[in-house]
């Protein structure tokens, strides 16, 4: 646990920066400003701070929907939502290279058997069922991509799973804040409908598939507690 402290300490202040900016506790000054004068004024280092920074906020924890609303703001609805999905794609995939590499062995040890439920599963039609966790808007993305490489998961099958799975909801903060930028209360709508559709989504293929595999295999193996 202390090996997460740090990355947990630093998502806390970054998030903390974005809200205090949100919420205009630095006077005139918000993250839309800022992006906008990034983007404006620096706009060849603009991409690369941009990218680098979301890639790492969002593999050390941070909320994807802060990502996903500044990338509207940015670029518009669809475009922000496809920029968006692709860097915090990117940030699961380098928390999960980071947990692998570290190796995390007392992680593992302490939680075998809760591992070893993740794998058997998710190791089959692994892209499936990442996509259903990741369209449920609950939960910690940063356990959930952490548990998926202490599980050894593939990286292929959870790339594109959570592709898949984060879409709808980086569209509906997209579009959110797209609908700011533009003053467009209809593109607001389309959010939330969004959210609606992707929710409902997420809970019938949890409940129709992946809820069932998981009662088996605790039927199957009576000594792993339940959850």
């Amino acid at each position: 646990m202390k090996s997460l402290v740090k990355p947990l300490l630093l998502t806390a202040v970054l998030t903390l920066a974005f809200l205090s900016l949100h919420l205009g506790w630095w006077g005139p000054v918000t993250e839309e400003v800022l992006l906008q004068e990034l983007f404006k004024q620096n706009r060849a280092i603009a991409w690369p701070v941009f990218i680098a920074g979301s890639v790492l906020y969002t593999a050390l924890g941070g909320p994807r929907q802060v990502l996903a609303f500044s990338c509207g703001f940015l670029f518009g609805g669809w475009q922000g939502g496809l920029i968006g999905t692709l860097l915090t794609g990117a940030g699961a995939m380098l928390t999960m290279f980071a947990v692998q590499r570290l190796g995390m062995d007392w992680v593992r040890q302490k939680y075998a058997q809760k591992i070893e439920l993740i794998k058997a599963v998710l190791a089959e039609d692994t892209w499936i069922w990442i996509c259903v966790i990741r369209l449920i808007p609950v939960g910690s993305n940063l356990v959930t991509n952490i548990a998926a490489a202490l599980s050894d998961l593939r990286l292929p099958a959870v790339f594109f799973g959570s592709l898949l799975g984060y879409l709808p909801q980086m569209l509906l903060f997209s579009y959110a804040g797209s609908g700011i930028a533009l003053h467009d209360s209809s593109q607001i709508w389309v959010s939330i409908v969004m959210l609606v559709l992707s929710t409902g989504l997420g809970l019938y293929l949890y409940h129709h598939g992946f809820k069932q595999r998981l009662q088996r295999y605790r039927q199957e193996h009576s000594h792993v507690p339940a959850h």
